[in-house]
């Protein structure tokens, strides 16, 4: 078996994603020499991957490591200007937002180019982690050419996605450690379609949220993406099945017409539909760890920390933050508090309160019909609150909004605090109204897949450092 001495670096990262190269790249801006192990091979399609929003916390981010990066970042990516929610065909909200659309591989690309500038990270590919020794701290990696083992590992960065193997190690074999995973509750799908160039309806500059039914944009190469949420066992076949026939296009096409019939009519065509059926469902988890440095010598980073889901917009932006603050508190340690140690304590609440914004983010694409109709009269009574002054602004406006640009970005915790304040009395009245009304409160009950009914059970310690690995699709290049 090769070995690698951990001991020549500062820092050992695994996963090479936004989060884990972020980190490696604030981390050696403070001098430090760090490795970098990732399962992949160096990527080479950027466009292989999916579209975020990068927003102001992730473009302050970006700007702190380096202000060129965001400088390269706005020019590859292009402006997201506003926010529309359409559920039904029906325009609820608009919200201007300072956001920038781009490839979550376009964005990991430009961070690996900065890595490998840097000369003082070293980046190993087709690394694939098979086993955390905690009280060894050595970390086992499976290669094509055999078995690697990093030895007297200094401090460890796991940056491995929602399915960490490090985080589901340190739950097997650090005492006190725990971690809630649990399940999105419904899987995403997506069809690719070119615009429409005659068409003037559907704005580029725009990105709009289909109620409870899926998201649309643009990404930066001009492929419309259209993204529709899928519930196992709940939803008819024309969106589960993996086979494209011509029952299932014309299901598939009248259910688009129903529900944005906008996007049918500008974005979309028979190709469209029928590579919907070459793209597989996918799902993924939300995370909550108990603390974010188990075991003193390990941080966990990014999605493996708290993995939220898509409808939040801040997995992205969440973990270039992580990036950010530990570089932060590793550059200013003291004698009085570990370098992770102050990173637990100052950014814990808001990990646990990404958990809060998932989960209700959740609820409203997994609702009831009392819970959506409730939904969408408190996105009204929101926005009639703010025209009026009533409010500043709302969650959204401080997320990707203006208020994130002009007053700045504010810290997770402290957003859902102010949520939960906006909303009370809204959701109140909401509800007596929707129950006036006798909307059935009957959820979809979604089928779990056998990926989410693992996620959902505590790892048993003889599996934990052997755990599936994540889902390549979700967490291309680690966190």
């Amino acid at each position: 078996m090769a070995t690698i001495p951990g001991s020549d670096y500062d820092y050992v990262i695994v996963g090479a994603g936004p989060a884990g190269l972020a980190s490696a790249g604030h981390l050696a801006k403070g001098g430090a020499k760090v490795a970098i192990f990732d399962f992949r091979p160096r990527p080479q399609d950027v466009f292989g991957s999916y579209p975020v929003v990068i927003n102001p916390r992730g473009m302050k981010s970006l700007e702190k490591l380096d202000p060129e990066i965001a400088k390269k970042a706005r020019e590859v990516g292009m402006e997201v200007k506003e926010l529309h929610i359409v559920p039904d065909n029906r325009t609820v909200a608009k919200v201007k937002t300072y956001g920038t659309g781009i490839m979550r591989d376009q964005i990991a690309y430009i961070l690996l180019e900065h890595c490998e500038q840097s000369g003082k990270i070293d980046i190993f590919w087709e690394h694939k982690l098979e086993e955390l020794d905690v009280a060894k701290r050595s970390l086992r990696f499976s290669t094509k050419t055999g078995l690697v083992l990093v030895e007297d590992i200094k401090r460890l960065v796991a940056a491995d996605g929602n399915r960490s193997r490090v985080r589901r190690a340190c739950v097997a074999q650090v005492d006190g450690f725990t971690a809630e995973e649990l399940p999105w509750g419904f899987q995403l799908r997506f069809m690719n379609s070119k615009q429409n160039v005659e068409q003037t309806e559907i704005n580029k500059d725009f990105h709009y949220v289909l109620g409870d039914k899926g998201y649309v944009c643009q990404q930066p190469n001009g492929v419309w993406s259209v993204s529709l949420r899928v519930l196992p066992g709940v939803d008819e076949d024309f969106l589960t099945a993996n086979e494209a026939t011509e029952e299932r296009m014309q299901k598939l096409k009248a259910y688009t017409e129903e529900h944005a019939g906008w996007v049918a009519k500008n974005l979309l065509d028979e190709d469209a539909y029928r590579g919907f059926y070459d793209c597989r469902s996918f799902d993924g988890v939300v995370i909550k760890c108990s603390c974010l440095n188990p075991a003193g010598w390990i941080v966990i980073v990014g999605d493996g920390a708290h993995a939220v889901q898509p409808a939040t917009g801040e997995g992205i932006n969440s973990g270039l933050e992580d990036a950010s603050i530990l570089g932060e508190c590793c550059a200013n340690e003291t004698a009085d508090e570990d370098r992770f140690a102050a990173y637990n304590r100052v950014h814990l609440a808001d990990a646990h309160a990404l958990q809060q914004l998932a989960l209700q983010a959740k609820d409203k694409v997994v609702s009831s019909p009392r819970d959506r109709a409730t939904n969408i009269m408190v996105t009204i009574g929101l926005g009639i609150a703010k025209k009026t002054r009533i409010i500043e602004g709302t969650m959204q406006d401080f997320m990707l909004g203006e208020l994130a640009q002009i007053v700045g970005v504010k810290p997770y915790s402290e957003l859902m605090a102010m949520e939960a304040r906006q909303t009370r009395g809204l959701r109140a009245v909401a509800g007596a109204i929707t129950s006036m009304l006798r909307l059935s409160t009957e959820k979809p009950e979604v089928k779990e897949t056998e990926e989410e009914e693992s996620a959902a059970t505590t790892t048993p310690p003889e599996k934990a450092a052997t755990a599936a690995p994540a889902d390549q699709k979700l967490v291309t290049m680690g966190a």
